[in-house]
């Protein structure tokens, strides 16, 4: 018989990794890793805006890339198109109150005080980097969970990536709405590469101990201040590239 975990469980783990009221904390998540969760999805963005307090603000990466395909069958749109990243993000897309900036393919939901601020403008190239919602999480001292994924799941080491002067470049391509119609756009982003780089640098990142593990139900997490993750990581680059 499987085990249970409820959403007060969920909202007392998180506060014992470490998260605390009125912080800011972006989220990468699998559901499946927490185990059984009663009330599913919801209960776990429940838990994590318990967990944050009503001062706190919670932003989660809201990706489509069904919508950089050659024909998408829609092109993005803020309040309807569906993120691809799972089904905690899903749920936290269509929250009360919760926020999303503008950008086609790696957009990000927020809720809370900072959500306006976090969300307001998204650049179309280097969409991971400074002046985005990554880089206003991590200029406001933000917090990343990476509850029961990898660091190749985490996008704080794109927003490093882009700090780097041997950062490594592709075009991507999608279509978006201007004026009412539908124009393609072709702009520079960071290489994707996460499971190549990405992992090592978690590991060496956890062997040093700058990192909180812990569990939430099931998942194995980890806590960490983004920009101190991206220093890290930007001294990675520097020297591997």
């Amino acid at each position: 018989m499987k085990s249970t975990t409820g959403m007060e469980r969920l909202a007392r783990d998180l506060g014992e990794l470490g998260i605390t009221s009125g912080g800011t904390l972006m989220v990468h998540s699998s559901l499946s890793a927490i185990g059984w969760v009663e009330g599913g999805a919801s209960a776990v963005v429940r838990a994590l805006i318990e967990a944050l307090g009503e001062d706190g603000t919670l932003a989660m990466p809201a990706a489509t890339p069904q919508c950089a395909v050659p024909e998408p069958q829609t092109v993005f749109q803020a309040e309807t198109t569906p993120t691809k990243m799972g089904a905690i993000p899903e749920a936290f897309r269509i929250w009360p109150g919760t926020l999303r900036s503008s950008h086609p393919l790696d957009s990000v939901c927020a809720r809370g005080p900072l959500a306006a601020e976090v969300t307001s403008v998204h650049p179309l190239a280097f969409s991971e980097g400074p002046g985005t919602p990554f880089g206003r999480i991590h200029d406001r001292e933000g917090t990343i969970l990476l509850l029961g994924v990898g660091f190749n799941r985490c996008t704080a080491l794109h927003y490093a990536e882009t700090l780097s002067e041997k950062r490594r470049t592709a075009t991507t391509r999608f279509p978006r709405i201007e004026n009412g119609e539908t124009e393609w756009v072709e702009v520079l982003n960071v290489a994707d590469d996460n499971d190549r780089h990405f992992p090592i640098i978690g590991e060496r990142y956890v062997a040093a101990g700058r990192a909180v593990r812990g569990k939430v139900g099931e998942a194995p997490c980890s806590l960490f201040p983004m920009r101190d993750l991206a220093d890290f990581a930007v001294d990675y680059f520097e020297s591997t590239f």
